[in-house]
């Protein structure tokens, strides 16, 4: 059908000074939010837009050259070409919210509430020579809720498409809906969290990966979109009293160049907040009108249209807004980080909170497939499992940092094995062992006089089997550990300090070279032998490699070359460096930056990226699948569904990837 333009409206554009506000926590974005004051007002005429006739509508969407998708509960989903009027509804249904994303030039997804079922349908758009195909590719339900709006998240890290569906719980759920990287639907329950109490809408910036949600008679908030992180969420502009903001606030959309565009339905006024700048411009439009939506397509480069949905006349209008794009870039670091994907991951511990910590593996001399991974829960104390992430024992014996373990012939038991943990609960060292038969047994706990235990590490020479301790005071202890049958004692031969909190460290038996780490500034050295002194050595500090806060850290040994992986906890991802040894006359080795490396999701086979990783580990031994063995780290963020934390197992023929 055709449907003729009928109703002008004028357009006045003004601004009005905003008192400071606070601002979202993501690290590109200021801490002040306002709105240039003009004393000028443009008059701009507007138009109706689309059919009329009782459309009751919710939200538009620009789709490409002249053609916007319009919400209708009374017609469906409504195509429209700007510049002949000529529309046809595409999908007859009752839908309310509207987001759309680009697949290519001529595909589209569009996520939209069906209100018929009380749930979110996600349909797949396509222009063809013929016209235009709507394909339904899957569909979201809230667990008994019903939802409030959806808004779409491409994803470029991990190559995927979210829906993001805040409900009227309060609640946000996030869910992966299409595979970009294998050009398929899915339908993968990511995570749920804290949203508001009554979204209004919601759009992602996909240059910051930033999540905006309109809550109608508070403000807008900022949450970070990236599922490996905490979903805090930050005021970026507040309704008056609390802020300078009419109420009333409507659907949020983002334009191509991230500004994300709301409405006021009290004054009539357009919003846009540009991420960059951290400013508010608005748009104020005369006349007996009802704003709730706004989505915005710039045209040239000082003018842009935008489509709004007018809820007292239940119909869309039309307007062109002077609004320059923007240009200008945020900036990024200059370093690549090489993505690989996990292979396996372990259950999750017991409990949601910080729990899961620090990853060991004991290494099967007999048998590779029956080798173990140990982690610790810091909650109740050492986890043991398979290779291919099963539990197999749960030793509850206080809260438990960090693990490390040592096979060598010096030790007197039944697989030359000793494993120690440091214990916070009794500020000492928990020992144990693994037996004949594969399990993991605990023995002793060894006192230390440490105020607050925190780090520990393990190193063997031919003078004995050492921990290495440390306390959040910056203190490191080195105790000997003596046995007698299965009487374990420790003795303290050795005091070193770092000047702030540490905690990862690893040392090299063959060389006597231990590497420590302290969380604020870097990555430090000191000779591992107690006759080494108690003078430690800087070799790295912070920096855009080496993000703070520096934490799990373990030595590679390959055939010719040994590698530190260190954990880079600011900027969820790990960096390789080669210790590079001394020269002639020179003891202290220094460390080579040699890549970087995050990991991220595998749709495929269903295992979530790792995020601020405390703890890790790696071994070089073959193990089965994995002939030049594994890295294991903590992951603070279980995704997919979410779950508590867990350690992810990687393959490190993956982590060879990043090795410049």
């Amino acid at each position: 059908m055709n449907f003729k333009l009928k109703t002008s409206i004028s357009l006045i554009v003004s601004s009005l000074v905003l008192s400071t506000l606070s601002a979202c926590s993501n690290s590109n974005m200021a801490t002040n939010t306002a709105v240039k004051n003009t004393s000028d007002k443009i008059v701009i005429n507007s138009t109706e837009f689309g059919p009329t006739d009782n459309m009751q509508g919710s939200q538009a969407a620009w789709l490409n050259n002249n053609n916007w998708l319009l919400a209708s509960e009374s017609k469906g989903l409504v195509l429209v070409e700007s510049e002949t009027q000529q529309s046809r509804i595409i999908k007859k249904g009752n839908f309310e919210a509207l987001a759309v994303t680009k697949l290519t030039a001529h595909s589209f997804l569009v996520a939209t509430i069906d209100n018929n079922q009380d749930n979110v349908v996600i349909f797949k758009l396509e222009h063809t020579q013929s016209g235009w195909d709507t394909i339904e590719l899957t569909r979201i339900n809230p667990p008994q809720a019903q939802p409030d709006t959806v808004c779409l998240f491409a994803n470029k890290a991990s190559e995927s498409i979210s829906a993001f569906v805040p409900d009227v719980r309060g609640l946000i759920t996030e869910t992966i809906i299409f595979d970009t990287a294998n050009n398929k639907a899915v339908n993968v329950n990511v995570r749920e969290f804290s949203g508001v109490s009554e979204a209004s809408g919601c759009a992602v910036s996909t240059t910051t990966n930033t999540l905006y949600v309109s809550e109608s008679e508070v403000g807008i908030w900022a949450i970070n979109a990236n599922a490996e992180s905490q979903a805090d969420k930050k005021p970026i502009a507040l309704v008056a009293p609390f802020g300078k903001l009419d109420s009333e606030l409507g659907a949020i959309s983002a334009s191509q160049d991230g500004i994300i565009w709301f409405t006021s339905t009290k004054k009539n006024t357009v919003y846009a907040y540009d991420r960059i700048s951290k400013m508010l411009n608005n748009w104020m439009l005369n006349g007996d009108l009802s704003l709730e939506s706004v989505a915005v397509n710039y045209t040239s480069n000082n003018a842009a249209t935008a489509v709004l949905y007018n809820d007292e006349t239940g119909a869309y209008i039309k307007s062109t807004l002077p609004v320059t794009p923007i240009i200008k870039s945020l900036k990024t670091s200059p370093q690549s980080i090489t993505q690989i994907k996990a292979s396996a991951q372990t259950a999750p511990v017991q409990a949601f909170g910080d729990a899961a910590d620090d990853p060991a593996i004991w290494v099967n001399p007999k048998d590779a497939a029956n080798s173990l991974i140990l982690g610790t829960d810091k909650r109740r104390g050492l986890m043991v499992y398979s290779l291919n992430g099963k539990l197999e024992q749960s030793l509850e014996v206080g809260r438990l940092n960090n693990v490390d373990l040592r096979q060598n012939s010096t030790i007197k038991n039944s697989t030359n094995t000793l494993i120690t943990a440091s214990n916070r609960t009794l500020n000492g060292i928990s020992v144990f062992t693994v037996q004949a038969n594969n399990s993991v047994k605990y023995i002793a706990d060894i006192p230390t006089n440490l105020d607050e235990i925190y780090g520990l590490c393990m190193y063997s020479s031919n003078t004995g089997n050492y921990v290495f301790v440390n306390d959040k005071s910056g203190l490191y202890q080195q105790y000997k550990i003596s046995e007698n049958n299965e009487k374990i004692t420790g003795k303290l031969v050795r005091e070193f300090n770092l000047p702030s909190q540490p905690e990862g460290c690893s040392a090299d038996d063959e060389l006597g070279q231990l590497f420590v780490g302290e969380e604020d500034a870097g990555i430090w050295f000191i000779g591992a032998e107690p006759t080494a002194g108690s003078t430690p050595v800087m070799l790295q500090g912070i920096n855009e490699q080496l993000v703070d806060d520096v934490e799990g850290m373990e030595i590679y040994h390959s055939d010719k070359t040994r590698y530190l992986v260190v954990s880079s906890q600011g900027d969820n991802s790990y960096v390789l460096y080669k210790i590079k040894n001394g020269t002639a006359g020179i003891k202290t080795p220094s460390l080579e930056f040699a890549g970087k490396f995050s990991v991220i999701s595998d749709l495929v086979n269903g295992i979530d990226g790792s995020s601020e990783t405390d703890g890790l580990t790696v071994t070089s031994k073959s193990l089965p699948g994995y002939p030049e063995g594994i890295l294991v780290v903590q992951d603070g963020y279980n995704r997919m569904p979410q779950q508590p934390q867990n350690f992810k197992i990687i393959d490190w023929r993956e982590v060879k990837k990043a090795i410049k």
